[in-house]
C-alpha cells in the first residue's frame, strides 16, 4: 500500500458517519446545481438570440420609411410636372404616410442599445427634413398662377437633387443595420455553439454524480452496515471465534468495538462455566487455597509507567503459570513470571512453593540470579517437575532493567513506528530451567542488563500464547502471529495488548486453550511526568484482585 493509498485508507477509517451522509447531501445539491446551470445556459441562449432579433424591428422599420420616401418622393414629381389637384391630394397623403414611419424609425432606433443607430436615423431625419424644406418651397411655387418663381426654382443649382443626401443617409443606415445584425446573429450562433458544448459537459457531469453519488451511499453507509450485521448475525448464530470489527466509520466502529467487547465477555463466561466445572472435580476448598495463594499483587502505580496483566488456566481454575509485580526497597520493581510443568492441584502447590521463595529471596538482595538460586531449591523433592522462571528488575526512573531467564520465553521489548508494531529487543536466556539438576551449580543463572527506551513497552508472557495451536495440527500462533494481530489495533496500550494477545491465542486454538496462559505488559511512557491511573491487572479464570 502506497503512502496516498494508506492516507486516504486512513482518512475514510476517521471519517463520521454524519461526514459521510453530509457529503452524500453535498454531491446530490451539485447535481441541483448542475441541472440548475443547465437551465440558465438555456435562458442565456435565448437571451443571444433576442439580441440577435432585437435589429429586425429597426429594419423593417427603416425599410417601411424609405418606402413612404420613394412613394413621397414620385407624388412630388407627378404634381410638380401636371399641377393636378388629385397629385397634391396624392402628394399630402403621401407626406402623413412619411411623418408616421418617421415616429416608427425613431421608435424603433431607441429600443436597440447602439449609438450608431440612433447617430445614422438621426443624419436620416434631418436629410429628409431637409429635402421636405425644398420640396414645400416647390410645390407652393407650382400652386401659384405666376411660374416664375416655379420656372426660377426649377432653373436653380442642383435643385431637382436635394432628395439624394436623404437617400444616402438611408442607404448607410440600411447596410449598417444589415451589418449590425449580421454580427450578432454570428455572435448568437457562437454562444449557442459553446453553450451546447458547456450544456453536454455539464448534462455529462450530472450522469456522472448520479451513479458516483448511488456508489458512495453503497460503500459509505449500506456496505458498512451489511459487513456489522453479518458479523453480529454470524456471532448470534454461535459463532463466538471469530472476532467483531469494523473498518469504516466511527460510529459504526464504536457499535461493532461494544459487540466485541460483549463477545469476548461470552467467551470469558464460557470460560469460568468451564473452570468451575473442571475445579469441582479438583476439588473446590483446595482450589481456592491455592488460587488465593497464587494471586498476583495489585499491578504497582509508576508515575510515567502503564502496566496490565492477565492470567488464564487451560483446566479449572489452578494454573502452573503465575505472575507477580512486586515493589522493591529501592523504589525498583520486579517483574516475575513463571511456569510450572504440569496442571492441577500439585501444579499449583509447587507454584505456589516457587512463588513464596522468588518473593522472599527477591525482597533479600533483588538480584536475579541469586532469586534464581534460591527458588531452585523447591524442586529438590520434586524430581519429576521442573518449571521456567524469568525475574525483570526495572528502575523506573532510567528505565533500566537487569534480568535472569532460566529457559523461559524470551520476554519481548517492542515500540509503535508509524503504525507498525516491532520487536527491538529481546531478554534471551540466561540459565537452564529451574529443577533438581541445578541445584548446587554455582552461576547457574546470571544476570543481564538492559534499557527501556521511553514509549517502548515490555511483555513477559508463558510458552501457552505463542505454542497456541488448533486441534489436530501443529501450526503454532508463534510470535508472529501475535505481532501481526497487534498489528490492527488502532493504539497499542499494555491492556489492549493483554486483550487482543490472548483472544487471537483463543481463536487459534479453536476456542479451548491447551496450556496455560500468562501475560504482563509494562509500558514506558513518552513523557515520564505526572502520575498515571491505576495499572489493571486481569487474571482470567483465577484470582480475582
Amino acid at each position: 500500500m502506497n503512502g496516498a493509498t494508506r492516507w486516504w485508507h486512513h482518512l475514510m477509517l476517521r471519517t463520521t458517519l454524519q461526514r459521510r451522509v453530509s457529503a452524500l447531501v453535498v454531491g446530490f445539491l451539485a447535481v441541483v446545481l448542475v441541472l440548475v446551470a443547465i437551465l440558465l445556459s438555456v435562458q442565456i441562449d435565448r437571451g443571444a438570440r433576442s439580441d440577435a432579433e432585437a435589429w429586425n424591428p429597426v429594419i423593417r422599420a427603416n425599410n417601411d420609411f424609405r418606402s413612404a420616401l420613394v412613394a413621397y418622393n414620385v407624388r412630388q414629381q407627378l404634381y410638380l410636372r401636371d399641377g393636378r389637384a388629385a397629385d397634391l391630394a396624392s402628394l399630402e397623403q403621401a407626406e402623413q404616410r412619411l411623418d408616421a414611419q418617421r415616429g416608427r424609425l425613431s421608435a424603433a432606433a431607441e429600443s436597440v442599445d447602439d449609438p450608431g443607430v440612433r447617430s445614422r436615423v438621426d443624419d436620416l431625419l434631418t436629410g429628409v427634413d431637409r429635402w421636405e424644406a425644398v420640396s414645400e418651397e416647390f410645390v407652393e411655387a407650382r400652386q401659384l398662377p405666376d411660374q416664375s418663381r416655379y420656372e426660377e426654382l426649377r432653373r436653380g443649382p442642383a435643385t431637382g437633387l436635394a432628395f439624394l443626401p436623404a437617400y444616402a443617409a438611408d442607404d448607410e443606415l440600411t447596410t449598417y443595420l444589415e451589418d449590425g445584425r449580421d454580427v450578432a446573429l454570428r455572435s448568437a450562433r457562437d454562444a449557442s455553439d459553446r453553450l451546447v458544448a458547456a450544456q453536454t459537459a455539464v448534462a455529462a457531469v450530472a450522469l456522472l454524480l448520479v451513479p458516483t453519488i448511488l456508489y458512495l451511499v453503497r460503500r459509505w453507509v449500506l456496505r458498512p452496515l451489511d459487513q456489522l450485521s453479518d458479523q453480529l448475525l454470524r456471532v448470534g448464530g454461535g459463532d463466538l471465534q471469530t472476532p467483531v470489527g469494523l473498518a469504516g466509520p466511527p460510529e459504526l466502529a464504536a457499535v461493532a468495538a461494544a459487540a466485541e467487547t460483549m463477545r469476548r465477555r461470552i467467551l470469558d463466561e464460557l470460560a469460568d462455566a468451564v473452570s468451575a466445572r473442571e475445579a469441582l472435580q479438583q476439588g473446590q476448598p483446595l482450589v481456592a487455597e491455592v488460587r488465593d495463594q497464587l494471586a498476583a499483587h495489585d499491578l504497582p502505580i509508576v508515575p510515567g509507567w502503564s502496566a496490565a496483566a492477565a492470567l488464564r488456566p487451560a483446566e479449572g481454575l489452578l494454573a502452573g503459570d503465575w505472575y507477580d509485580v512486586l515493589p522493591l526497597r529501592d523504589g525498583r520493581f520486579a517483574i516475575v513470571v513463571a511456569d510450572v510443568s504440569g496442571h492441577g492441584a500439585r501444579a499449583g502447590i509447587v507454584a505456589i512453593q516457587l512463588k513464596r521463595l522468588l518473593e522472599a529471596a527477591l525482597h533479600l538482595a533483588p538480584e536475579p540470579d541469586l532469586a534464581m538460586a534460591m527458588a531452585a531449591r523447591v524442586f529438590s523433592d520434586e524430581a519429576e517437575r521442573f518449571a521456567s522462571c524469568v525475574v525483570v528488575v526495572v528502575d523506573p526512573e532510567s528505565g533500566t532493567i537487569t534480568y535472569a531467564n532460566a529457559g523461559h520465553p524470551a520476554p519481548l521489548v517492542l515500540r509503535t513506528d508509524d503504525g507498525v508494531v516491532r520487536v527491538v529487543s529481546e531478554l534471551e536466556t540466561t540459565g537452564p530451567l529451574l529443577s533438581w539438576l541445578h541445584l548446587d551449580t554455582p552461576g547457574a543463572w546470571v544476570t543481564r542488563t538492559a534499557s527501556l527506551a521511553p514509549g517502548s513497552m515490555l511483555v513477559a508472557y508463558t510458552d501457552g500464547l505463542v505454542e497456541a495451536r488448533p486441534s489436530g495440527t501443529t501450526d503454532e500462533l508463534g510470535v508472529e502471529g501475535v505481532l501481526d494481530a497487534l498489528q490492527e489495533l488502532d493504539e497499542l496500550t499494555p491492556q489492549t495488548l493483554v486483550d487482543e494477545a490472548l483472544d487471537v491465542a483463543r481463536r487459534w486454538s479453536g476456542g479451548r486453550a491447551r496450556d496455560d496462559v500468562t501475560l504482563v505488559a509494562f509500558e514506558r511512557g513518552r513523557a515520564a511526568t505526572g502520575s498515571v491511573p491505576a495499572a489493571r491487572s486481569a487474571r482470567e479464570g483465577s484470582t480475582p484482585e
